[in-house]
């Protein structure tokens, strides 16, 4: 008898094991300050009308960090929120034979943030199989006339989609100077090897630490992959202003007790009496530099 065929090879597929991390870092000013706050904490907060925890204070989105300031006169930064940053879109691809090359100009940078990445990396077999691959690339700033190798980075891995790094470039040149990209790897000409890469962007980063003085703010980083590209929305359930009250005044229960004796407290307040006397006798905001206390009748706000 003859022999029978070899068994036929069923292709094998690795994983995908390379995924981007894509942070929204944003601040929002909530309103003129001091404020008493989110009304049950990370709960009142809500990206994508989702809260950040449950009732019990189990997170429902991860990945998120935020910090909030109440608007008072002299305040801290918020931790986490040192710099801004103007991101300039390139999308360009970088191939061994055209380094990509720009130039920056912006006199008061203090760091730069570069972000790069692949189209898809992987490599097929003769058998069908496909495996996990790499690729090399410099990114290189010109001093005084040379190119220096800042980041030396190789991508190694297996990803089906665009998958996006960066890298921080710090003790820039002085400006303009020049930035480019090189790859190192060879360009892949068969079909069995997919590693085109791209330099996405890069962000010109300014390092400042602002205090927000009178201003109530809430900074939020968000881990952006887990909303799949969809555009965030961001909202907040707060008890506002703290302003002035009568004394004897519960702004819980919105209930006066015993006899007023014309003095005020700090408390939030939604009572629009006590509002009005707020906007009418604020020095900052409201008309306190027109009038005095003694030009608007207390008395008469106390009895609506």
């Amino acid at each position: 008898m003859g022999k029978g065929g070899g068994r036929a090879h069923t292709p094998v597929e690795a994983k995908d094991n390379l995924k981007s991390t894509q942070m929204m870092s944003v601040i929002d000013a909530i309103g003129e300050g001091p404020i008493e706050g989110p009304v049950k904490g990370l709960q009142s907060i809500l990206v994508n009308k989702t809260p950040l925890t449950d009732t019990d204070g189990n997170p429902v989105i991860h990945g998120v960090t935020a910090v909030w300031r109440a608007g008072e006169q002299e305040q801290t930064p918020p931790e986490g929120f040192e710099s801004s940053g103007a991101e300039t879109a390139l999308g360009v691809e970088v191939t061994k034979a055209k380094p990509v090359t720009r130039t920056i100009t912006s006199a008061n940078i203090d760091r730069l943030r570069v972000t790069f990445g692949v189209q898809s990396l992987l490599e097929t077999t003769s058998k069908g199989d496909r495996n996990p691959s790499s690729v090399r690339l410099l990114i290189q700033l010109q001093r005084n006339g040379n190119w220096v190798t800042e980041k030396d980075v190789t991508i190694n891995g297996k990803t089906t989609s665009q998958y996006l790094a960066s890298v921080i470039l710090e003790n820039l040149p002085e400006r303009p100077f020049n930035i480019r990209m090189v790859r190192e790897t060879a360009d892949s000409t068969p079909d069995q090897l997919q590693n085109k890469t791209l330099w996405s962007s890069y962000t010109e980063i300014i390092d400042v630490k602002q205090c927000y003085p009178n201003t109530a703010i809430v900074g939020l980083q968000v881990d952006a992959e887990q909303f799949g590209g969809q555009q965030m929305t961001v909202n907040y359930h707060i008890r506002g202003r703290i302003i002035q009250v009568p004394s004897n005044y519960d702004p819980e229960k919105r209930t006066y007790s015993g006899i007023w004796d014309g003095s005020l407290k700090p408390a939030y307040s939604n009572n629009p009496a006590w509002c009005l006397w707020d906007m009418l006798t604020h020095p900052r905001y409201g008309m306190g530099k027109r009038l005095v206390a003694a030009d608007v009748d207390k008395w008469a706000l106390y009895a609506i």
